[in-house]
């Protein structure tokens, strides 16, 4: 057995009594085996041959790794490629072609692509939405990147201006949605969790709605789709269905412990309500809200209502960053030009990215805060730059939101296992990465050229 002794730093533990304070945090295998005052006799107690590694953190905030709660990576070849949009707009014209050119070169490509750039923005969870195919090439790269993951095919059998090739039958997706789940259960001792994934109401007809709560309700599985994000969306569905999402989604059983919906832009209150009762989850994607000019989520309405919520940043078509530090600025920015008085704190903020967002996908009993037994998924951060001076330790969850960029994470651990260690990841190799994903960006956009706007 491997351990980790991550020493000199300070715990952000994100646990229940809210504990920051200098100390250590010991690792054996793939758990948190002791923290603060523990951890001499642990290190006693570690059985021989054990090869323990120390990390110095001297500087740094030690704590758990970041959770991002709603990601498209098989959009991460297409950055910078479906600017200045709306969201119908953006979907029907841009994304879906370019989704419909992927290969499983592509989209092995985009995967890694994504993974490098969240690795080193200290993410260690995230709950992935891919594209109609090829899903069993996304999970079988994000084994290799070390990453922990929920991801699942982006459910689609209608909808306006989807191309044919992307329109599935429920009973086939459903089908293959079941081998995923099957074939990586017994893999990664659960670190990768096979979701369903129906994109949002316009692309999926009732009947696919009625099975997705269904499987979702026998087999346990996850919901993860989009809910409320744009106001023309919003108009269309209305017109389409009769109701708005919510209660749409209730009609159908989907909504649920297990029902995760990303933006939440216009949910009223009744909905609000609706989520609430169901104890479903939102995820809160500030900067592509923006980028999209979809609008601002109340996010401190949605913890008045006592609704579990997360943060994410959407794919990198429209963000175009996947960083979990532009997405806690940001958060924190839109909440207090919203709220003012009753904007969420620095606190709450880390919190969504950590503990909150763990909570929201169903794996807070795992992941998201320090605490001894738990899955060893960490980071450190350094605030010991100008940028966090002179008050990171001090303060840590302003250094974080505010002052810390992605570029200040020092090391990345999923599962006990190192996946970035100061510049160097451990899974992947960037320079390789980005020449193989500049590669595949321009034969895709080649292929896709004919079918785009």
């Amino acid at each position: 057995m491997d351990a980790l002794h991550i020493h000199n730093g300070t715990l952000v533990r994100m646990d229940a009594a809210g504990r920051v304070g200098s100390g250590d945090l010991l690792i054996a295998g793939d758990r948190i085996a002791a923290l603060g005052d523990d951890v001499p006799a642990a290190l006693a107690q570690l059985s021989p041959g054990t090869e323990l590694r120390r990390f110095d953190a001297a500087g740094c905030l030690v704590l758990p790794g970041f959770v991002h709660g709603h990601l498209h990576l098989c959009q991460t070849l297409f950055r910078g490629l479906a600017e200045q949009s709306d969201l119908l707009r953006w979907l029907r014209e841009r994304i879906w072609p370019l989704e419909h050119a992927h290969t499983e070169r592509s989209i092995a490509a985009s995967v890694r692509l994504g993974a490098c750039e969240l690795i080193a923005g200290g993410v260690t969870c995230i709950n992935d939405m891919g594209t109609v195919r090829l899903t069993e090439v996304v999970g079988e790269t994000l084994e290799q990147t070390g990453l922990r993951a929920l991801f699942g095919p982006a459910l689609m059998d209608s909808g306006e201006g989807v191309p044919s090739g992307m329109l599935r039958s429920a009973q086939d997706s459903l089908e293959e949605v079941q081998r995923l789940a099957k074939h990586f259960a017994a893999r990664e001792r659960g670190r990768l969790q096979v979701a369903l994934a129906p994109r949002f109401i316009l692309s999926c007809s009732e009947a696919l709605w009625h099975d997705v709560a269904a499987l979702s309700r026998e087999r346990g599985l996850v919901i993860h789709t989009h809910i409320a994000e744009a106001p023309n969306e919003g108009s269309e569905v209305k017109s389409a269905v009769g109701v708005h999402a919510a209660p749409y989604f209730a009609r159908h059983g989907a909504l649920s412990e297990r029902f995760i919906g990303a933006h939440g832009v216009w949910l009223d209150e009744d909905e609000m309500r609706l989520m609430k009762d169901a104890d479903a989850a939102l995820v809160h994607c500030p900067g592509s809200n923006l980028k999209l000019a979809s609008g601002v989520a109340d996010v401190a309405a949605w913890r008045a209502h006592g609704i579990r919520c997360g943060l994410g940043s959407d794919g990198a078509a429209c963000n175009n960053r996947l960083d979990t530090f532009t997405e806690m600025g940001l958060a924190a920015g839109l909440s207090r030009a919203r709220r003012r008085d009753e904007a969420l704190t620095a606190r709450d903020v880390v919190a969504l990215a950590t503990i909150d967002g763990a909570r929201a996908l169903g794996l807070a009993d795992r992941i998201g805060s320090l605490e001894a037994g738990k899955q060893a998924d960490v980071c450190c951060v350094d605030v010991s730059t100008p940028r966090c001076a002179p008050f990171g330790i001090e303060r840590p969850y302003e250094a974080l939101v505010h002052g810390a960029n992605s570029s200040d994470v020092t090391l990345t651990v999923v599962a006990g296992r190192v996946l970035y260690d100061w510049g160097d990841w451990k899974t992947l190799d960037p320079l390789e990465v980005v020449a193989d994903a500049q590669r595949e960006g321009r034969a895709l956009l080649e292929r896709a050229q004919g079918s785009l706007a």
